[in-house]
């Protein structure tokens, strides 16, 4: 199991460090900067996820993506083989791996790793009798005209390994999670050697088939729009009245949408996706990944991306990021004379937009969640555990409704997926979105196969299922997103106004401090209150009180800048920005 040492080093050789001090730091969103400093992070990322995949005995995931970051950056995130995120007790390992010095560091390390997690190779662990040579990673990339080059040197790190590299060539992050997981589980199988070879002489082209992604998804979306099987026609959910407009960020999502653009138009399920910012070349008319446009874009400057401005008032959009793991919906608001004039819809002004955010759909999905469990058998349904998990960021209105209208339980966990995830594990049904558009919905094993059980006699529970299936739940998927909010305001017979009404979101403000060492500022309750410096939450608390009923503060340090995080949410937004401005000061003048 263990590999030669030389050979580890040997390959290294060809990546060296583009500077001495370059350090990088593994990360909720891996690793992720500029692409020209890539080289050598890649290839140890490579080695890093095969040695991950040789501790398991499992096969394991690569995805070279900088996500909503500008086209110029990339970066790379390693997956699990449940198709979930690098546990973060292996964060540390593949921060010291990207700084090592040399080559026979590099080489030193992997050794070493391998080394003392060789108690993990115990009879009841599949790495005992597991030759590397059986075992895969899975290597995806995005659109950037960076991921060829850096696909390599994360390929080159894994054989440097003996573990085969099976590349999957442009693909979505969820994409490359959902087969990562399909994989292990037995649901796909690798191809042959030679087929793998052929694979990777071009970037686009896949050595394992996406039929089983959109072979799970569509088929369950068709059948939860239909509704209940012989309900009268009057009872059946109406067909959509409006086109969804899809923002697809110039990125890797628009090739694999308008692949099954026909087939959502089809009668049965009538949803007709009209695809803009496609990228493409600029003869093509292509434009510039994740430039004015994108989810991040839209939700947090409040504006329609590039390209949207000539549409209708009140069209139904939607938005998803780079690699299409985020997703946000929204409404292109009354446009100004200037923009009604202009000509050019690429040049002209964006419009703002009524944004209807992760937030937003975590709480439909829990409000149709718990419709659903309404028509269970009541001793199944007192039974289900059903939260929604939110950061600090959520929107108080959000929660209140989620608390006190659903009656659902709402957990707050640190900024950040890979805190949110478990959490909703805890959870029979457990639901999670960041505000930023990324999040999923997991359903546990237990309430799986419960639901099986009773399906053709329940209604509610073969629609669980059915939802089940529709959204990726090893990771947030802008695609089963869009195919889950549109199946879900079909079956409610909603309208995005009726969306909208579900409650009123408090006017916030989000702005940033600088202070001479951000680390003095300590955060406990999922980042909500700050313990130090001691005097720092007092003041904020007596802002608040001073700021008047629902208002709330917080502050944190960024976990990738040199800069303090401030939050501030009340009922006007005028007085948000008064919060927001003392609380700043407060922040510099206590944290000096």
């Amino acid at each position: 199991m263990i590999p030669d040492v030389n050979r580890i080093a040997s390959a290294s050789a060809k990546y060296p460090k583009p500077s001495p001090d370059f350090r990088p730091a593994y990360g909720t969103a891996g690793f992720r900067c500029n692409a020209s400093l890539l080289g050598s992070t890649m290839f140890r990322c490579g080695l890093l996820t095969a040695v991950r995949a040789a501790v398991l005995g499992r096969h394991c995931g690569l995805m070279i993506t900088a996500s909503h970051n500008p086209e110029a950056d990339n970066g790379v995130k390693i997956v699990e083989p449940s198709g979930e995120m690098l546990p973060q007790a292996w964060e540390p390992l593949a921060t010291e791996l990207a700084g090592c010095s040399s080559d026979d560091e590099v080489a030193r390390l992997i050794i070493s790793l391998l080394q003392s997690e060789s108690n993990l190779a115990s009879p009841a662990n599949p790495a005992r009798d597991t030759a590397l040579g059986s075992l895969a990673v899975l290597v995806g990339c995005d659109t950037r005209p960076s991921s060829p080059v850096l696909t390599q040197a994360a390929c080159e790190g894994i054989q440097a390994m003996g573990v085969r590299a099976v590349q999957l060539g442009q693909v979505t992050t969820p994409q490359l999670h959902f087969q990562v997981a399909a994989l292990n589980a037995g649901h796909l199988s690798l191809p042959p050697e030679q087929q793998l070879q052929a694979a990777g002489q071009g970037a686009s082209r896949s050595a394992i088939s996406l039929d089983l992604y959109f072979g799970t998804l569509l088929p369950a979306f068709e059948e939860l729009c239909q509704g209940p099987k012989g309900a009268p026609s009057t009872q059946a959910p109406p067909s959509p009245t409006f086109p969804l407009y899809v923002d697809c960020a110039n990125g890797v999502g628009a090739q694999h949408l308008a692949c099954v653009a026909a087939t959502l138009a089809s009668a049965t399920t009538g949803l007709h996706l009209h695809l803009l910012n496609r990228g493409g070349t600029p003869q093509e008319g292509g434009g510039q990944l994740n430039h004015l446009c994108g989810a991040d874009f839209v939700q947090k400057e409040c504006k329609a991306p590039s390209g949207f401005s000539s549409l209708p008032v009140s069209a139904r959009c939607c938005s998803i990021d780079g690699d299409a793991d985020r997703l946000v919906y929204f409404v292109v608001q009354q446009q100004s004379e200037q923009q009604s004039a202009s000509s050019n819809p690429v040049t002209t002004p964006p419009s703002h937009v009524s944004l209807l955010d992760g937030d937003r759909i975590a709480a439909l999905f829990a409000s149709f969640v718990s419709d659903l469990l309404k028509g269970l058998p009541q001793p199944l349904a007192q039974t289900i555990k059903v939260g929604v998990v939110q950061t600090a960021y959520a929107n108080g209105a959000s929660t209140r409704y989620i608390t006190q209208t659903l009656g659902l339980q709402v957990v707050c966990a640190k900024t950040g997926v890979k805190h949110l995830h478990p959490e909703a594990h805890a959870f029979d049904i457990g639901v999670y979105f960041e505000a930023n558009g990324h999040g999923t919905a997991l359903f546990s094993p237990s309430l799986i196969q419960q639901l099986e059980q009773i399906q053709h006699s329940c209604v509610a529970a073969r629609q669980l299922l059915l939802l089940s299936r529709v959204i990726n739940q090893t990771v947030g998927d802008a695609f089963s997103g869009i195919l889950a909010v549109e199946a879900i305001l079909r079956l409610k017979g909603w309208g995005i106004s009726d969306w909208q009404a579900m409650y009123r979101d408090l006017p916030s403000k989000q702005t940033k401090v600088s202070v001479k060492d951000r680390t003095v500022i300590k955060t406990a309750d999922a980042e909500r209150v700050a313990v130090s410096p001691p005097q720092l939450q007092p003041a904020i608390d007596k802002l608040v009180a001073e700021a008047g009923d629902q208002a709330r503060a917080f502050v944190r340090p960024s976990g990738t800048e040199d800069i303090v995080r401030v939050y501030a949410e009340v009922q006007t937004a005028e007085a948000a920005e008064a919060l927001a401005a003392a609380v700043a000061q407060a922040t510099c003048s206590l944290a000096a």
